[in-house]
């Protein structure tokens, strides 16, 4: 699924795909380059750091389900950014629709 396909989403302003180290591939949006390089590598630290926390949770937990992990959401009060695999996007929280997105997400992710 191309970019431009989760940017058309209402709210949407940035959609980035990345490498595993971070290094941004491709990216669409209102972003200035900088900005979706440090979207992307955020996106790979964060992602890093929830699947460790949900392995060392499902671990203690003994609870099946948490790994590995599928993505992850921070929201504030006007922007939400989201990461599926190696896709991250960033929208106007009162705009977008969470569910919309991390399936179109995911899908980009798993093409």
């Amino acid at each position: 699924m191309p970019l431009r396909k989760i940017l058309v989403l209402d709210g949407v302003t940035a959609v980035c795909r990345f490498r595993d180290d971070g290094v941004l591939m491709e990216a669409q949006g209102i972003l200035p380059q900088d900005q979706m390089e440090r979207l992307a590598k955020f996106a790979q630290w964060y992602r890093r750091m929830v699947s460790g926390n949900t392995d060392v949770f499902s671990l203690f937990s003994q609870m099946r389900g948490w790994s590995p992990s599928q993505g992850w959401i921070v929201q504030g009060d006007m922007k939400t950014v989201c990461s599926v695999g190696n896709m991250v996007c960033m929208f106007e929280s009162a705009q977008g629709s969470l569910n919309e997105i991390l399936q179109a997400l995911g899908e980009a992710a798993h093409e």
